[in-house]
């Protein structure tokens, strides 16, 4: 995290740099593929954003029935939400699995590039994480400061290495 402005900085430009570089090695194939490998993308996206509607309704679950609005807020609207993508992902599947679908109508495995595109991003990205999770447990570990389903508030446990308001300089910029 950024200690100014409380950004993933690190996150941002490395998802830059592999952006930049996938665009350009992409792009000297051909524009076809390119246009694959953003339909591919669409695959991960509505795969992120159901999941993340699921972790929410079950992260807030304690919560649903404390009020209309957090049932609806943290409940209902989410899981609708994860729903449709759910949806959505299951027919781009079974539509990007045929050849036929794609930009550049070639054949992978027997499947559209753009389906092989997204399953291969995806293998990538879990062996990477299984890989970054042996050498850095510490990363997946609960913070203290990470705000809990009782609270729409982030509580700061009495242990968190947290700086104490007044060693907090000021930076001009009001919220």
């Amino acid at each position: 995290m950024h200690h100014r402005f409380q950004t993933p900085h690190v996150s941002t430009w490395w998802v830059a740099g592999v952006a930049i570089v996938w665009y350009l090695g992409v792009s000297l194939i051909s524009a076809n593929a390119l246009l694959d490998s953003l339909t591919a993308l669409s695959l991960l996206i509505a795969f992120y954003y159901a999941l993340t509607g699921v972790a929410c309704a079950v992260y807030y679950r304690r919560r649903l029935f404390e009020s209309l609005r957090d049932f609806v807020l943290l409940g209902v609207g989410p899981l609708i939400g994860a729903a449709m993508l759910t949806w959505l992902l299951v027919e781009s599947v079974i539509d990007m699995s045929d050849p036929e679908n794609s930009y550049s109508g070639n054949t992978w495995f027997s499947l559209g590039p753009p389906l092989v595109i997204g399953i291969g991003i995806a293998v990538v990205g879990v062996v990477t994480m299984l890989v970054r999770r042996l050498f850095s447990a510490a990363f997946w570990a609960e913070r203290p400061s990470v705000a809990g389903p009782e609270s729409p508030r982030a509580t700061v446990m009495p242990h968190a290495t947290a700086p104490a308001p007044a060693a907090v300089a000021h930076d001009g910029m009001d919220a």
